[in-house]
Order: C-alpha cells, then structure tokens, then sequence
C-alpha cells in the first residue's frame, strides 16, 4: 500500500517568485530593446512644420548645432575643425541626422553642409519638430 505524502500547505512566496521571473525578464527586453536618445550638452529649440513626410527614429548619432554654431556629435561636443575627421568613416549609403535650433542663420548652415560634403556625406536628413496646424 502506498501512502501519499501529505500536502505542504501553500505560502504566499510560491506564487512571487515566477512575478520576479517576469520583471527581470521585461527588464532585460527594455533594456536591450530600448534606444537611448542622446541629449547635446547645449538647449535646442528645433524648428517646427506643420507636415512631415515620415517620422524617423533618432540614430544613435546625430550632429547637433547650436544657434551660436556649437556643434555636438553623439551627444558630445565637437569642434567643427574635428567635424570632417569624425565623420571620415561614415557609410556613404546612411543619410547624417542633424538636429539644428531653430535661431540658426542660414549661412552657418551652410557652412556646415560644405563641410559635410568635403567629408563625402552625400545625404543628410535635418530633423524638425512636427506642429499641428
């Protein structure tokens, strides 16, 4: 005759440790899937349009220029004389994400461009911040 063992009486823990399972296991998911966005160590106000043609996900790496002509690369600042050194090993088939401030004068912008261009980025995409009209 066999003789079942007698049943152990259920505690209140049983039922958190597969709910520590599942948040470590959403932590890790997060954190891997999640991108970061990187902040330029100046304020920018982006200019603002009304129609967008398709929203974009912020690369990791996005060329930031200040109003007075400051320039941030990834989130860290760069001088424009390093501009074109950094850039050397950009894929040619990858547009440059550049997050300029709004106040920005036009010829700095140029500037800018001529010196993307003589570091052989052929596209750029300058991101704005969509307005409803």
């Amino acid at each position: 005759m066999i003789i079942a063992p007698p049943k152990r009486p259920r505690s209140s823990e049983d039922n958190i440790l597969p709910l520590i399972n599942i948040v470590f296991l959403l932590l890790i998911f997060f954190m891997l899937a999640g991108v970061l966005a990187q902040h330029p160590p100046f304020a920018l106000d982006p200019p603002s349009t009304e129609s967008t043609e398709a929203s974009t996900q912020l690369d990791r790496e996005v060329l930031s220029i200040a109003a007075d002509g400051r320039l941030a690369f990834g989130g860290e600042p760069i001088e424009s004389a390093q501009l074109s050194a950094r850039l050397a090993d950009w894929p040619h088939d990858k547009p440059l994400q550049i997050r300029a401030d709004g106040k920005l004068k036009a010829d700095a912008l140029t500037g800018l461009f001529d010196t993307l261009r003589g570091a052989g980025i052929a596209e750029v995409n300058l991101l704005t911040q969509h307005r409803d009209p």
